[in-house]
């Protein structure tokens, strides 16, 4: 290392901009460093020599800049010495050529300019990081907040480092806090999730996946934080029956609870939890509560059902009809958007949606509705994962924000909540679109098990339908002219075509196989509003929600029978063969 500072010509060329990281590559290569003391000793020499070399280079760019001032004020001087003179030839005077040379020649790029010295900056930036990987020390990276000026060739050598660390990490503590930054990078810059899959970031996952003994310290933890960067890079393992088992929760306000109803049933039939029961949930308006509850880990069916006459009690209960009302004109919700925010807060805490992957919860989904001016409608998914390597899903989503502000986005009804803004764009209600979210499920279920072999088994619940008497249409055709309707009619019309369910039902029951498909939604003897409060048509709910159960035991029986079905030995044999080629690096994906 004592020549290095002899080698001017070759740190000049280690400046070069645009072969930045094989530069240091290369200068590495060279000198060998082994030792915290060596690394220290290279980069204290490369920093004198740069110092040494710059000093010179500003002082003559200084000598320089001063002369050309002269010169520039000489040059002056004569000009208004030929304005003075009669119009005469004047030949140019020798001061007069330097003052016109001498700027071309301060235009040319020196040591000292800003260029060179950002050059000089990003090296000692790389050989620092360089230093940190081969020693096993990731420091707390400076780039966090420069994200406009990263370039994609920077995010990969970034990204590949940190997978490098992760994939040499011995201890547990270590392999904890890499994995963690291995999370942070990905969702600081969502580019790269590509280049961790190519880097071979599933194989170091799965690697420390395999290493663990779920019985020793701090590695449920480590599992936890691996789950949840495995489906950052979309990455998902096989589902636990014979094919991924989806869930599909309507919207509709407080009659969430017969949903909630008819899923104990299910865990009385099974002997199993919703979240060990279903590989995918999705939710929208009531059912993103649902499934929120459920994939937070705060809590099972009798949280969330804890929780909706919580809601009923002290949020549609405390709401006087002149306090709503003025809510309603001024801020467009009858209802305290507010206190409604700080309870899923107070429910769900903190949790982002990818941490949902933490506590073994299926992978989750919360649709929502953007209602930006200027654009239209679109379905808005907020996923707890990403799509597989090179799937692009049909609806728009973003897996980076946290589960309670998905949850008030799906939630947020007309005239009931205020909208919500979240990075740009304005929220509403997903059932005004996607109000019975199956067919959106099974999109994405395909997109996260396409070669899961089985096809999926899709099971929706519905909120409750109020029964109706049979309309005959050619009866009604055969009488007098009928009157027009009036503007509440035609907006109930509406708001009744918008949030249907049963025709996506009746789709579905017509294209899927048999046994693969199941829809329970119970008719209501009487009509329950969304945010109903008496506490007798709530009880009558449930009453109508056991006796539709009773009524249709041998469906139940059926689809419990399919969902617990376990995965066929030829099914088991080729997971393990994928996996073991994944661990030796043949799958990267």
């Amino acid at each position: 290392m004592s020549s290095l500072g002899g080698q001017w010509r070759v740190i000049r060329h280690y400046l070069s901009l645009s072969n930045m990281q094989a530069e240091v590559e290369k200068l590495v290569q060279r000198i060998k460093p082994a030792t915290p003391e060596q690394w220290d000793n290279l980069i204290r020499k490369f920093e004198k020599v740069v110092s040494a070399r710059l000093t010179p280079a500003a002082d003559t760019e200084k000598t320089v800049s001063a002369t050309a001032a002269t010169d520039k004020l000489k040059a002056s001087t004569v000009e208004e010495t030929e304005i003075k003179a009669p119009p005469q030839e004047v030949s140019k005077s020798p001061t007069r050529e330097v003052a016109e040379t001498k700027p071309k020649e301060t235009t040319a790029p020196t040591v000292g300019t800003e260029m060179k010295e950002l050059s000089i900056e990003g090296l000692l930036q790389g050989l620092r990081l360089k230093k940190d990987t081969t020693l096993g020390k990731i420091s707390e990276p400076t780039w966090k907040e420069q994200k406009h000026t990263v370039s994609k060739s920077s995010i990969r050598s970034r990204t590949a480092y940190v997978i490098s660390a992760v994939a040499a990490a011995e201890s547990k503590e270590s392999v904890l806090t890499r994995t963690e930054r291995l999370v942070e990078h990905l969702h600081h810059y969502p580019e790269a999730r590509d280049y961790a899959i190519k880097e071979g970031a599933v194989r170091a996952l799965l690697r420390v996946q395999h290493g663990l003994d779920l019985q020793e310290p701090l590695a449920k933890e480590i599992n936890g934080v691996v789950n949840e960067a495995l489906a950052l890079v979309g990455y998902c393992g096989p589902p636990r029956g014979a094919g991924p088992n989806v869930l599909a929760l309507d919207g509709g306000g407080i009659r969430g609870i017969i949903a909630i109803e008819v899923l104990r049933h299910l865990e009385r039939l099974t002997g199993r939890r919703v979240v060990d029961l279903f590989d995918y949930i999705v939710g929208v308006s009531t059912g993103a509560i649902i499934a929120a509850v459920l994939a937070s880990g705060a809590g099972g069916l009798d949280a969330a059902r804890h929780m909706y006459y919580t809601l009923s009690r002290d949020m549609f209960g405390n709401t006087s009809l002149l306090g709503g009302g003025a809510r309603l004109v001024w801020t467009h919700s009858y209802y305290d958007t507010a206190a409604w925010e700080r309870m899923l807060q107070d429910h769900l805490g903190d949790l982002t949606l990818t941490q949902c992957n933490r506590h073994g919860a299926p992978k989750v989904a919360l649709v929502s509705c953007v209602v930006n001016a200027g654009s239209r409608l679109s379905p808005f998914v907020f996923r707890s994962y990403e799509v597989g390597w090179r799937r692009r899903s049909a609806f728009p989503g973003t897996s980076r924000a946290p589960l309670w502000a998905a949850v008030r986005a799906s939630a947020a009804a007309p005239t009931y909540f205020d909208e919500f803004r979240l990075d740009g764009l304005l929220h509403q209600d997903g059932g005004i679109m996607v109000n019975n979210p199956a067919a959106l499920a099974l999109h994405e279920a395909r997109l996260l098990w396409g070669g899961a072999g089985r096809a999926p088994t899709l099971l929706s619940l519905g909120t409750g339908r109020a029964l109706a008497a049979h309309t005959d249409y050619r009866r009604m055709a055969s009488r007098d002219a009928p009157a027009p309707t009036s503007w509440k009619d035609k907006f109930n019309k509406i708001l009744d075509s918008a949030t249907d369910t049963e025709g996506v039902h009746q789709i579905l029951s017509d294209v899927l196989p048999a046994d693969t498909y199941f829809r329970f939604n119970p008719p209501l003897m009487q009509e329950c509003a969304m945010d109903e409060i008496d506490a007798s048509k709530l009880d009558s709910m449930v009453v109508d929600t056991a006796a539709y159960i009773r009524r249709n035991h041998d469906k139940f029986a059926r689809a419990a029978a399919v969902l617990t079905r376990p995965r066929a030995m030829l099914q088991r044999a080729a997971d393990y063969a994928a996996h073991r080629a994944r661990l030796a690096g043949a799958i990267a994906h």
